[in-house]
């Protein structure tokens, strides 16, 4: 797992923004502000993570996830997260936003050109 998975979350999201924007120019619902401001989510997540914030970057997407994009994800233990912990939560909640987003959303995926290859996640 690599250590800038938020950064790669947040350049992916921009993309995602903007083909959303382009292919849904009149959405002005919350789940669509929601799509196009995840990318902010995970900059700030990349930011508590390099300070070694782990829990706080978790229940920021978290917050958003289980909120506006009604992705419904494990509950969370009261221990703190290790960082490992936190890379593998980051990669797991891009791949569980992309399938929620994907499936409101099909025609801005079909303007990112395969976005499976694209936006693949590396080992």
């Amino acid at each position: 797992m690599r250590a800038d998975e938020f950064v790669r979350g947040a350049v992916e999201w921009v993309a995602i923004r903007d083909a959303v924007r382009r292919a849904y120019p009149t959405d002005t619902s919350a789940l669509c502000t929601t799509v196009c401001a995840l990318y902010r989510e995970f900059a700030w997540g990349h930011l508590l993570f390099h300070k070694e914030q782990y829990a706080p970057a978790v229940v920021r997407l978290r917050s958003v996830c289980e909120g506006t994009l009604k992705i419904v994800l494990p509950a969370s233990e009261l221990i703190p997260p290790s960082r490992s912990e936190v890379l593998a939560f980051a990669a797991a909640i891009r791949a569980r936003c992309r399938s929620a987003v994907l499936a409101r959303y099909p025609a801005a995926f079909d303007s990112l050109q395969r976005p499976k290859t694209r936006f693949r996640r590396s080992a």
